[in-house]
């Protein structure tokens, strides 16, 4: 449903409940099948799959391809892996409560009704080429209330609080990975430079105006005093100028700072990138720090969860309202937009498959006739299909 984007649970009855399909499906896993299950038979089933099955399978796939040395090339000064941290909406119930409502994160609207939803925090390996693929989830969902807690005693569940466990399940899974965090300026705070460093991994966090404020205010002093500390980049459409500050005091701990004014050369208005990191900024490293680090980090938002939400997938529609089934749909989506990523590299990269397909939805269209239509594989054609070593390369543009 996710690879041939169907955008509904309804579509597995209507576009892949055919004989051809339930025979193609049944030769690939390897058992007799007698029919597509219905979807709500999908959904009755995700309600009782345990998610951290369906969670390891996800996190195992980006394992083997850092394991394969897929991804070598994408490192940040030839050490790093690129990680960004993003929440975003993945389940909204609307305004009246339903048995599906518990453990919701709840907003009381201007008129005063309640808006019921599930956010989701992500955490994703991504590329200078385009790549975002999912590598850890946490769902962020409200305790049971205590008996007796007041309102104001209650708190809410947040990305903050979920990046803490999140972040703690990553470094389970990749204990040994170098690691660079890409992290918004809601990050910059000591808990999670203090978390980043116990795990032994680096980071690269905007520094907003209003946060770290005697941070903000010391590298602009400094940065005027001192010019050599100042490195021009021209682009082909754009000329940069980066400003560094080493060690800058924040409660004992010594933050470096860069910022990057980068003027088009069309004329259009500028634009300024702040970030804060461990890293210490030198002149030779100050251009891939700003350009292959701190600025990949909307690739979650663009090659991730816009795609996510409007190539197809649908992330925001309600695949299910009961709570563990919607989150398994969620990490179905995640593997789904995974292999995908993979198969569109191993076809050249998106512009390749636009020149020759029209788009990534008319790929997907493609595969839905193949499922429907093409000859049946025999059990040896799978087998030896299987055995053939293919060469996915996954550094050609994909953004």
């Amino acid at each position: 449903m996710f690879l041939c984007r169907l955008k509904a649970r309804r579509q597995i009855q209507h576009l892949l409940n055919t004989p051809d399909v339930t025979a193609y499906l049944g030769r690939l896993a390897r058992q007799e099948l007698h029919r597509v299950p219905h979807g709500d038979t999908v959904a009755d089933l995700l309600a009782v799959l345990a998610v951290e099955a369906l969670a390891a399978l996800r996190t195992e796939l980006v394992r083997r391809l850092i394991e394969a040395r897929r991804l070598e090339k994408f490192r940040l000064l030839d050490r790093d892996y690129l990680v960004t941290l993003d929440g975003t909406g993945h389940l909204v119930l609307g305004e009246r409560p339903t048995r599906f409502t518990e453990g919701c994160l709840s907003q009381t609207l201007a008129n005063g009704e309640t808006l019921y939803y599930r956010p989701v925090l992500e955490a994703k390996l991504v590329t200078r080429k385009g790549l975002a693929l999912s590598m850890e989830t946490e769902f962020l969902e409200n305790p049971p209330r205590r008996e007796g807690q007041s309102e104001q005693t209650y708190k809410q569940d947040c990305e903050l609080k979920g990046a803490y466990r999140l972040l703690a399940r990553l470094k389970d899974a990749f204990p040994h990975l170098p690691i660079c965090l890409l992290l918004d300026g809601l990050y910059a705070c000591e808990p999670i430079f203090a978390l980043v460093e116990r795990c032994g991994w680096r980071f690269i966090i905007v520094l907003k105006e209003g946060s770290l404020p005697t941070v903000h205010s010391e590298f602009y002093a400094l940065a005027a005093q001192r010019p050599e500390n100042t490195t021009t980049h021209a682009t082909k459409t754009a000329r940069q100028v980066l400003r560094r500050v080493n060690a800058i005091d924040h409660d004992g701990r010594p933050l470096h700072v860069l910022e990057c004014v980068e003027t088009p050369r069309d004329g259009s208005k500028p634009t300024t990138w702040l970030w804060v990191t461990n890293i210490p900024v030198t002149r030779e490293n100050a251009i891939p720090l700003a350009n292959e680090g701190g600025r990949q980090r909307w690739r979650t938002e663009n090659e991730g969860f816009n795609v996510q939400k409007n190539g197809g997938y649908e992330m925001e529609h309600a695949y299910a309202e009961a709570p563990q089934a919607a989150r398994n749909f969620y990490l179905l989506l995640q593997i789904a937009h995974l292999l995908a990523q993979v198969f569109e590299a191993h076809l050249g990269g998106k512009k390749h498959v636009a020149h020759h397909y029209g788009s990534l939805q008319n790929l997907a269209r493609l595969l839905l006739e193949a499922f429907r239509t093409d000859r049946l594989p025999s059990p040896q054609d799978v087998d030896a299909f299987l055995d053939i070593p293919i060469q996915v390369r996954l550094d050609v543009d994909t953004s």
